[in-house]
């Protein structure tokens, strides 16, 4: 290949991968926001806001929703282990105070790389404490969140 074919394609590839990774990262789970009603220092959230929505036929879950929370100045990130089992995090790091990010079974803090389980456990520090937990309740259709 002459150097004017090599930097045609090296440009191509540039160009191509710049326009290629937002639409890649469009391929990533999706955040899924609920809102919660307010019953004293309890927190409602109807348990159909894990149902995912498609035309297939069978029920599929969300692992995870995520709560917006003036109280806190942090959103809550709710996990789904089974139709009654459910862990409530405040996504707040341990270490700096930065906010974590899900990343399927497991949150992230983009700031310094702490990582925490499903159920706020440490897994890589630099946090040395476990992600605030909530009480949970549940019922047939809501989930109770005691803040």
């Amino acid at each position: 290949m002459d150097r004017k074919n090599f930097i045609k394609t090296c440009g191509f590839a540039c160009i191509g991968g710049a326009v290629l990774s937002p639409l890649l990262q469009g391929c990533a789970t999706a955040d899924h926001y609920v809102k919660a009603d307010t019953k004293g220092n309890i927190l409602v959230i109807k348990k159909a806001e894990f149902i995912k929505t498609g035309g297939s036929g069978k029920a599929s879950y969300h692992k995870y929703v995520i709560l917006k929370n003036q109280q806190f100045g942090f959103p809550i990130c709710i996990y789904r282990f089974a139709a009654d089992e459910y862990t409530a995090l405040l996504m707040r790091c341990t270490h700096k105070g930065c906010e974590v990010k899900p990343q399927g079974d497991f949150l992230v803090c983009p700031c310094h790389g702490s990582e925490f389980t499903n159920r706020g456990v440490v897994q890589s520090a630099p946090a040395q404490e476990n992600l605030k937990a909530f009480i949970i309740k549940t019922d047939n259709e809501n989930i109770y969140i005691q803040v």
